[in-house]
């Protein structure tokens, strides 16, 4: 556990503890209010309103109190759930070493279905079943994004300028 974590589980912790206490002592508080002595010099209506008002008091903030700590419960839950969160940039380089794998994955089954759908194809015809008109295919590669005039582009266009350059062969 790094000093981030700690720091975060002490906060935590620290936090409950603070509305523990709070949440004890409105309770306390609303029942000392409610248990307190009547006396014959004490019992005036304003004595009674002021009693009142403040169990009122410490009532409300009795029930924001047990607010805090359900939100605070729900905190921990999402971190057990989902995990803490992560800084920019941490975890990036397994997420795309996934995805590149399963991008390969992909590439190979779509190689291989392309192999056998050509192969049916070609197989039942040709000239006498002597392998004339039979595909050859290399393997899928990711295109190239580099935008007209790219170096993809380019190197297509010396591709298609050597093949032109080049002299007939005489067949068999």
């Amino acid at each position: 556990m790094d000093r981030g974590q700690q720091a975060a589980q002490t906060n935590l912790l620290d936090r409950e503890g603070r509305i523990v206490a709070e949440i004890l002592e409105r309770f306390r508080n609303v029942v000392l209010e409610a248990t307190s002595r009547v006396s014959n010099r004490s019992s005036t209506v304003g004595h009674s309103a002021y009693s009142a008002m403040h169990m009122e008091i410490e009532t409300r903030g009795l029930i924001k109190s047990t607010e805090d700590l359900l939100s605070l419960t729900r905190q921990l839950r999402e971190l057990w759930v989902v995990g803490p969160l992560r800084k920019p940039g941490e975890g990036e380089r397994e997420a795309s070493e996934r995805i590149d794998a399963s991008a390969r994955r992909v590439a190979e089954l779509l190689d291989g279905l392309r192999e056998r759908s050509r192969a049916e194809l070609v197989g039942g015809g040709g000239a006498g079943g002597d392998g004339a008109g039979a595909y050859v295919t290399a393997a899928l590669e990711p295109p190239r994004f580099d935008g007209p005039g790219g170096a993809a582009q380019q190197q297509q266009q010396q591709q298609q300028q050597q093949q032109q350059q080049q002299p007939p062969q005489a067949g068999n």
